[in-house]
């Protein structure tokens, strides 16, 4: 099936009187070829960029040579039936609304087709036209009626009929009749679009609108129907919030205008990479151009260019975008539907097989030559509700007297579905009542053959199964009978011994669980106690149970006893002699033996006790007694002034004397500085 590619049109706005322009931007027009139009590069004002396009236009054209050359050729297309998208593209402040909307004394694109259309519509003499208008725009992504009051509007829906045609959901359609009654309706419905002031533009266009004219052509005598429709998009242009000083508000219509374009340059992208998937549903307006982008429809972008310095990187972004544009294939069809009803066949009518369908219907319309052949196609049946049972018995495979599927009665409804292929109405055979009568008596016993048939296999599986079940019981009753006799049976009062140690056993396990359970409710509440006091309140407390604990035990009450050191454990749990003293205590209570407390260590002599014992260690000694009277005397004066200060001499002074006890006994160390003093004296 050909394909058409979307038309591109480039226009160049004339200068603006506080607008600088260098007259960079250059369009020219070679006879036989592409027009083209020439941008220099903004960073690099040596570089030029040339664009092709198929129209071209420069700062001196007129409204009316936009629409003679690219516009009017498709006035012919729209009451051909098909489907027709027109859209301005470019940066705000570019005269898209200018060239859609126009003056009254330079109409713009709108109000030429809709007077195009009418003039149209009295040329056609064979069959009656009707004309509808449609009116909405895309404020911040949501749709709105623009036929309606704007103040109370809700938002519209888009959706999708079951033929895969995008289409907003209850928007209004009025039928016009007149050029007249078109601009009354048009005046009124433009005041309600949303526009603001900026520093580019004093009504730049906060919104995409889209005008929608669809005109219904009905032939009695063909008895077809032609649909054909045009859309006229006039789309806000791209911001730099930079150059346009936006309030809040502004920047927030702002992006939502870049976002929805974002996503249009998105969608081009991925047609013409061949995606598998391509973003319409990202936006609300790529979702409604759908059949613009890659659909049915015949497309015409038109690129309107600022010759300002200050919007060539936006001019480039703009012909960018339109040569990206130009590559995008649309294959357009004929929405045609045929009227006549369809022929009504006998419910018992016998169906043939299938014939093969036929290949596709092409037609061509010529639109302009510089664009493509454009694909249509007829659909002269229209869809069927679904297969209507036949009111004849199905005969099973089994049966014999089989008769063919019966024909399904077709819907005679007409579809306004377009279609690719042409349909031939199938070929009934008639049948006479003799016949029809004998096919249903045979159908008849047919089916009463195969229930019968059912019933019988139904009743013997039931018997099949009703033995096996009768089977199954008497092998289990024969086996429990057999289990009877080999079973073993014990002689009278074997396990009961066995039971009572068994009984025994659970109730020490019981108290010993008991037991463990208190141990461990006592153990966390002195842990939750301990965790609060200081290190040196614990070692208190823990020094007081086993003071108490001693008493006890001297007494003879080890389970107390036993009890106190645990408590003084949990406090001090470091301490190696106390629980080596619990598990004493545990070991005597559980063997029932009295306890031996292990024997204390001797206390360190201190004091004037001390002393006595360092004279009689030195009255030992059977040498050196006088002349070690000097130093003995010294000797006393530093345990004197040492036991007066609560301190040991340090070890490593020349002279010092170590004295260390143990078991009652003090034992006198000598330094070997100290030593080799005594010796030397000695000698002498």
């Amino acid at each position: 099936m050909a394909a058409h590619k979307i038309k591109i049109a480039a226009r160049v706005r004339p200068r603006l009187d506080h607008e600088i322009d260098d007259e960079g931007i250059q369009v020219t027009h070679t006879p036989g070829s592409l027009s083209c139009i020439s941008v220099p590069n903004p960073r690099d004002l040596s570089q030029v960029f040339n664009f092709p396009l198929s129209s071209c236009y420069d700062q001196n054209s007129t409204q009316e040579d936009i629409f003679e050359r690219d516009v009017r050729p498709l006035i012919d297309v729209v009451y051909s039936g098909v489907t027709v998208t027109i859209f301005a593209y470019g940066v705000t402040s570019s005269g898209k609304t200018h060239t859609m909307q126009g003056t009254k004394t330079q109409p713009g694109v709108i109000p030429r087709v809709v007077e195009a259309m009418f003039e149209q519509r009295a040329s056609l003499q064979r069959c009656s036209v009707e004309l509808a208008i449609s009116y909405m725009e895309i404020y911040k992504d949501e749709v709105y009626d623009l036929l309606v009051n704007r103040e109370t509007a809700p938002k519209l829906p888009v959706r999708e009929n079951d033929a895969g045609q995008v289409f907003v959901a209850n928007l209004t359609s009025l039928p016009i009749q007149s050029v007249e009654e078109f601009d009354t309706i048009y005046s009124r419905a433009s005041r309600h679009r949303s526009v603001g002031a900026t520093n580019l533009n004093r009504s730049s266009s906060r919104s995409h609108a889209v005008l929608t004219l669809e005109v219904t052509m009905t032939d009695s005598t063909a008895q077809k129907t032609l649909t054909g429709k045009i859309n006229l998009v006039d789309l806000a242009g791209s911001e730099n919030n930079k150059l346009t000083g936006n309030d809040p508000t502004r920047m927030a219509e702002s992006a939502a205008i870049n976002k929805s374009l974002s996503v249009l340059g998105q969608v081009v992208h991925a047609l013409n990479q061949g995606a598998s998937r391509i973003p319409y549903r990202n936006s609300k307006l790529t979702r409604i151009l759908q059949d613009a982008l890659g659909g049915s429809s015949v497309g015409l972008l038109i690129c309107n260019i600022a010759p300002g310095v200050k919007f060539r990187q936006d001019t480039l972004n703009t012909l960018n975008f339109a040569v990206r544009t130009k590559n995008v294939e649309n294959r357009p069809v004929i929405n045609e539907r045929d009227n006549r009803p369809q022929p009504k066949p006998h419910f018992a009518a016998v169906q043939l097989p299938a014939p093969k369908l036929a290949p596709a219907v092409l037609q061509s319309i010529p639109v302009h030559a510089s664009m493509n052949t454009v694909t249509t196609t007829t659909n002269t049946s229209g869809p069927s509700r679904g297969q209507r049972p036949s009111r004849v018995p199905r005969p099973s495979a089994g049966g014999v007297g089989l008769v063919p599927p019966l024909y399904s009665r077709p819907s005679s409804r007409p579809s306004s579905r377009p279609s690719s292929i042409l349909e031939k109405p199938e070929p009934v055979v008639q049948l006479t009542d003799k016949e029809i009568d004998e096919r249903i008596a045979r159908a008849v016993e047919a089916e009463v053959a195969r229930r019968l048939k059912e019933r019988e296999v139904r009743e013997r599986e039931e018997q099949e199964r009703l033995q096996r079940e009768k089977e199954n019981l008497v092998l289990k009753e024969t086996q429990a009978a057999e289990n009877e006799k080999t079973e073993q049976k014990f002689p009278p009062g074997v396990l009961s011994p066995l039971l009572k140690r068994h009984r025994d056993l659970d109730e020490e396990l019981r108290a010993r669980l008991a037991e463990l359970e208190q141990k461990y409710e006592r153990g966390n509440k002195e842990l939750q106690l301990a965790d609060v006091l200081s290190p040196s309140s614990r070692k208190k407390t823990g020094r007081a149970y086993v003071a108490l604990a001693r008493a006890h035990s001297e007494k003879g009450d080890l389970e107390v006893a036993l009890e106190l050191y645990r408590k003084a454990e949990t406090y001090v749990p470091d301490n190696i002699k106390l629980r080596e003293r619990v598990l004493e205590i545990e070991w005597a209570v559980k063997n029932g033996k009295e306890f031996v407390p292990s024997p204390k260590k001797p206390r360190k002599v201190r004091g004037k006790k001390r002393k006595v014992a360092i004279e009689r260690a030195r009255e030992d000694t059977s040498l050196g007694r006088s002349s070690l009277g000097q130093s003995s005397m010294e000797d006393e004066e530093e345990v004197k002034t040492g036991s007066s200060n609560g301190e040991g001499s340090g070890p490593g002074v020349p002279g010092e004397v170590k004295e260390e006890e143990y078991e009652g006994q003090a034992m006198r160390l000598e330094t070997p500085a100290k030593r080799s003093k005594c010796e030397v004296e000695m000698e002498l």
